[in-house]
């Protein structure tokens, strides 16, 4: 017997042996959450039993989660920014996307990041997001928020600079 006392198998730490069922042992775990649960070896050993349940049903919550927002100009900014980079049929594509442009997994993934970053760091009606480095992508470290007005001229100057 292999045991399994004090090891830690996703959010579960076995407490102890709990019994057989079929010959297999049935141990007694702690969920990270403060659950107790029972879980064969196999379940524990191969990633199968990874929580008491808890895990899964934040997962379910988290993929059914719906932000509120998708009337809002912020998401609006976020989803542009999504399809002109990612989108062959947005009209922005080329300039974009064509060009290497991606936005950052952390943003691309998750609109709430994107809005949590956004108003820490001054989003609010009448600004556009802006790329500091025009070649670099969307990410924390080279956006920032500027007049809308700004932001057409800037981007007047690098199709004069390239052209």
């Amino acid at each position: 017997m292999n045991d399994l006392t004090g090891q830690k198998f996703g959010r579960l730490t076995v407490l102890r042996d709990s019994g057989r069922r079929n010959s297999h042992i049935i141990w007694s775990c702690l969920c990270a959450c403060g659950n107790f649960t029972e879980a064969l070896t196999n379940n524990l050993k191969s990633g199968n039993t990874k929580s008491c349940g808890c895990l899964h049903k934040e997962l379910l919550a988290n993929r059914n989660y719906r932000h509120g927002d998708s009337s809002s100009r912020l998401y609006g900014v976020w989803n542009h920014m999504i399809a002109r980079c990612y989108s062959k049929g947005d009209q922005d594509y080329k300039r974009y996307g064509g060009r290497g442009i991606i936005v950052c997994n952390e943003w691309k993934n998750s609109y709430g990041a994107f809005k949590f970053w956004a108003i820490l760091n001054g989003y609010r009606k009448g600004l556009t997001i802006d790329r500091v480095d025009n070649n670099g992508n969307y990410e924390p470290q080279n956006c920032q928020w500027i007049p809308g007005g700004e932001n057409s001229r800037k981007a007047q100057l690098e199709r004069w600079a390239n052209a």
